[in-house]
């Protein structure tokens, strides 16, 4: 999603299996490919005249994100503190804050996803700010991470900071793709995971699980799919691979989308069998 020629180096680690953008973009340089025509920060504007149905899509996928946080913490209130870190538009938090009024907190390096929308998301506490800027004294009840993890420079560092500053059932629930995914396989090096540069390190069951036990927290399960439809994963892979301008309007090309959607419906009924795209980890700080 950058008009660029640059190409992007990953290593993999003989040990652990983690894969990684070597070198890394410098940290002064990388907001120059989080721009305003960035598809995350347009988001169902980059529709046109279909932007009302993707905004619907995008409140079903907020909804199953509530729907497994209240799988795992079903009694949040309003004296509930949820941090959601990389919140880039905060529409999960704000659904969330709605349901349970708990005190919502998001964090992320830029305020593009929220400030063109300030009343809408008033009732949220949102900060640019970095992980270990945070007051130890939040202790958090739920940490969320919606693919921010692949984003992050210092996921070591960061999760164990997080984890010094969680109190003994604060919940710790990550989203990320999955370099061993099917999708992955199946495009190479256009699979839309790579997501270069914005995407630092790419993630296994094994080393995802391997990250959060060294980082001090208990992992219950890691799941083998995520919230996010994979088939974006797929679709956006294969618009990579067409060499497509990801800073003009989707518009003209929302039909053959969603006649494609359906298409990979019966692919969805394996995601539990094996990863098609992403995968979720739910820890505790216990």
């Amino acid at each position: 999603m950058h008009p660029t020629e640059q190409l992007f180096n990953f290593d993999q680690c003989r040990d652990c299996q983690l894969v990684f953008l070597n070198p890394r973009v410098p940290m002064d340089e990388l907001m120059d490919y989080y721009t305003d025509y960035y598809l995350p920060y347009r988001g169902a504007s980059a529709w046109g005249k279909y932007k009302h149905l993707v905004e619907k899509s995008q409140a079903k996928l907020d909804k199953r994100r509530v729907a497994l946080v209240s799988k795992y913490l079903p009694n949040l209130t309003e004296q509930s503190k949820v941090l959601d870190v990389g919140c880039g538009k905060p529409s999960f938090l704000k659904q969330l804050h709605d349901k349970y009024e708990c005190r919502a907190h998001g964090i992320d390096f830029s305020d593009a996803g929220w400030k063109q929308s300030p009343n809408t998301f008033a009732s949220l506490h949102l900060e640019v700010k970095e992980i270990q800027e945070l007051s130890k004294e939040i202790q958090p009840d739920l940490i969320s991470m919606w693919h921010y993890l692949e984003h992050d420079y210092k996921p070591y560092e960061n999760l164990r900071y997080l984890r010094n500053l969680s109190h003994p059932g604060t919940y710790l629930i990550i989203e990320v793709p999955n370099v061993a995914s099917d999708s992955r396989q199946k495009y190479g090096e256009f699979w839309a995971g790579w997501h270069t540069s914005r995407h630092t390190s790419l993630f296994s069951p094994s080393n995802l699980r391997g990250l959060l036990n060294d980082t001090g927290w208990k992992v219950l399960e890691v799941l083998n799919y995520g919230t996010l439809d994979p088939y974006l994963l797929y679709w956006m892979s294969e618009m990579e691979k067409r060499k497509i301008s990801w800073s003009t309007s989707m518009e003209p090309r929302f039909l053959a989308f969603v006649v494609n959607m359906m298409l990979f419906a019966p692919k969805r009924w394996s995601k539990k069998s094996k990863s098609l795209g992403v995968m979720t980890a739910i820890a505790t700080a216990n």
